[in-house]
């Protein structure tokens, strides 16, 4: 079976529904406004069923210049393009920019189709396949079959059904191997059913009962139903038309442009490098720095066109590098393609495709990306990968996110890094959570084993410094998964020593030094003998005749050291005789199954000013969870 979509081209009152009608037998103008006028102002759709293909789906586009967004939000999913030109009108204007926006989407397989031959002379229909071909000259499409039809009599009707047949024949499958992805150009309610949207399937599969993330809003639902060309389906796939009936989303809280999804690490991007075309419908040259319509999929956004490298302008037939700064975030792929349109939406200026859909701010100082991006656009899987790694303004990239930048399988991505030079797995080939290259490793392990040292020689007395101290003071800021990834390395090669929450260089060795050291020994002698009720950080100083300052000092130090435990501010605990009390309170519910506050003090022996903070330590540290007044023992502590 083919997976297709059929999609039509060309200007208003040429014949397009019609057409779609006489091939399928559906008449794709649903609501009672084109109805009433006669012309499209909506997408339509029907399917088509073909012999050795199958069941195929039809989107009819309006042709009226006013609803070129709504031709937009279709044409994104065409694998063929039936260009349609009145033999009585000629190409017209909305066919000249509806063939550049099928141009611009870079489909290679079009039938041109001269509609109304009946009411044309053989001249003239001469004529008319002149300017078809005038119109294709120099594109992909220069070359394709034309044929002429009658949907009134039906004549030329099987040559067209015959025509798209054998194109489809010839079609590339879609890949299966990647997540799915949809963009909705329609959303409803349906009676009994709720939230329906339709889109085409752009990426991937998908089956009922799956968990679907609807972006840009991050938003969960659950798939319902699936019908695929009208029909009702177990499973969708790209290529299809299909509609989704949705769980646990209101209609208000998805709309046209949406994104649905299975890959729950997908995000929207503002920030786009691409390669961009200027079209002869731009007649002029197109400046950097100027606000542009971005059309990509059924969404839209203004955005900020800078050419890149130090190039000004671009005149039309040419092209360039560029980034798109958008002030409306795209759900972008590398690879996707996209129409641009100047700022009032009048004009089709060009369009282009993406190579880094979450790119970074180039600055003139970084000197000329053009090289990096065109290594990107044509370069080996190997290559992509490694300038990939290197543009990414992150330290590395997770196997899934690169392996979405160059187009491939996750574990294809990993063993490419694995392959070539210069790229390092972490933490390794068995469990691979990043890519980096060498040299971002390297500076990155620098900075923090720096930052360390830097810390160790202003707080000699300290053992190290908490990791998330640490990973907060980073320049630039590292996210927690990053920072976990790079200390596991840094200890593992020995650089770091992990204590608990703290590290420190190996080598160092922390010395409170004069005489708190014996107060520090003083400290943790009467918090461990006080049990379960030790005396607070005021109360110490006051016992020892010593600032409260300097108690909460040494306290922190011994903190670090793991020779006493912060439940709450200013109050320590001796760890052993928080160990005991956990295990009391684990006896507990393990018999009781929950345990009130009074009930707690009464275990424990303490009174309220230690039982409630000890028992939100015990939620914090995941022994307990709290449910009402009561608490009742984890499972993953249960377990344990």
């Amino acid at each position: 079976m083919i997976r297709a979509i059929v999609g039509t081209a060309g200007h208003i009152d040429h014949g397009k529904s019609a057409l779609v009608k006489a091939l399928t037998g559906i008449e794709t103008d649903r609501l009672p406004e084109e109805k009433e006028r006669g012309i499209s102002i909506e997408l339509g759709f029907a399917h088509l069923d073909l012999d050795a293909i199958g069941r195929i789906g039809v989107i009819d586009v309006p042709g009226h210049e006013r609803f070129i967004r709504q031709m937009l939000a279709g044409a994104h999913g065409f694998d063929l393009v039936v260009v349609v030109v009145a033999a009585d009108d000629g190409v017209m204007p909305q066919t000249e920019e509806h063939f550049e926006i099928v141009h611009l989407l870079g489909l290679d397989k079009a039938i041109f189709v001269v509609t109304k031959c009946d009411v044309a002379s053989a001249d003239r229909i001469a004529e008319v396949r002149e300017e078809i071909a005038i119109l294709a000259a120099g594109t992909r499409l220069e070359g394709a079959p034309v044929v002429e039809v009658c949907a009134r009599s039906g004549a030329g009707i099987e040559a067209l059904r015959d025509l798209i047949a054998g194109s489809l024949k010839s079609l590339v499958p879609k890949k299966s191997d990647e997540a799915f992805r949809l963009a909705v150009d329609r959303v409803f309610v349906m009676k009994g059913h709720g939230v329906v949207v339709t889109g085409t399937a752009i990426g991937g599969s998908i089956r009922a009962g799956s968990e679907v993330c609807i972006l840009p809003s991050a938003r969960r639902a659950r798939l319902r139903e699936i019908q695929v060309h009208g029909s009702a389906a177990e499973e969708a796939a790209a290529g299809e038309r299909v509609a989704l009936n949705l769980a646990g989303i209101a209609r208000d809280e998805i709309e046209r442009g949406d994104t649905i999804t299975t890959d729950a690490a997908l995000e929207p991007t503002s920030r786009i490098d691409a390669r961009i075309e200027i079209r002869p419908l731009a007649r002029r040259t197109v400046s950097s720095h100027c606000r542009v319509r971005v059309h990509h999929c059924a969404s839209q956004s203004t955005a900020r066109l800078v050419w890149l490298d130090g190039i000004d302008e671009v005149a039309p037939r040419s092209s360039a590098f560029a980034q798109l700064v958008l002030a409306e975030p795209l759900v972008a792929q590398a690879g996707d393609r996209f129409v641009i349109r100047d700022e009032t939406a009048e004009h089709t200026l060009g369009g282009g495709v993406v190579l880094v859909a979450h790119a970074a701010r180039h600055r003139r100082a970084d000197g000329d990306v053009g090289p990096h991006l065109h290594v990107i656009e044509s370069g080996d899987a190997a290559a992509r990968l490694r300038t990939t790694l290197a543009m990414t303004d992150a330290v590395g990239l997770a196997p899934e996110q690169a392996s979405r930048a160059i187009r491939t399988s996750a574990q294809q991505a990993v063993a490419l890094a694995a392959a070539g030079d210069g790229i390092t797995v972490l933490p390794g080939l068995a469990a691979p959570e990043m890519l980096v290259t060498s040299a971002k490793l390297a500076a990155a392990l620098e900075r923090i084993t720096t930052s360390v040292r830097a810390w160790e020689s202003a707080h000699p007395e300290l053992s190290g410094i908490d990791l998330e101290q640490l990973r907060t003071s980073a320049k630039p800021p590292l996210d927690a998964k990053t920072f976990r990834l790079l200390v596991d390395r840094l200890e593992g090669g020995g650089t770091l020593v992990r204590r608990g929450n703290v590290v420190h260089t190996s080598g160092h060795a922390a010395s409170l030094g004069g005489g708190d050291e014996g107060l520090a020994l003083r400290v943790l002698e009467r918090i461990d003998e006080a049990g379960s009720m030790p005396p607070m950080v005021k109360e110490l100083a006051d016992e020892m005749s010593a600032p409260p300052e300097r108690i909460a000092k040494v306290a922190a130090v011994l903190l670090l050291q793991g020779r006493l435990v912060k439940v709450a501010p200013e109050l320590f605990f001796a760890p052993q005789r928080l160990d005991e009390i956990a295990a009391k309170l684990k006896d507990y519910l393990e018999r009781e199954s929950e345990i009130t506050a009074a009930a707690f003090r009464d275990l424990i022996a303490a009174s309220r000013k230690y039982g409630i903070p000890l028992l939100d330590w015990f939620d914090r540290s995941g022994l307990t969870i709290r449910v009402g007044d009561v608490r009742r023992l984890r499972r993953s502590a249960a377990r344990n």
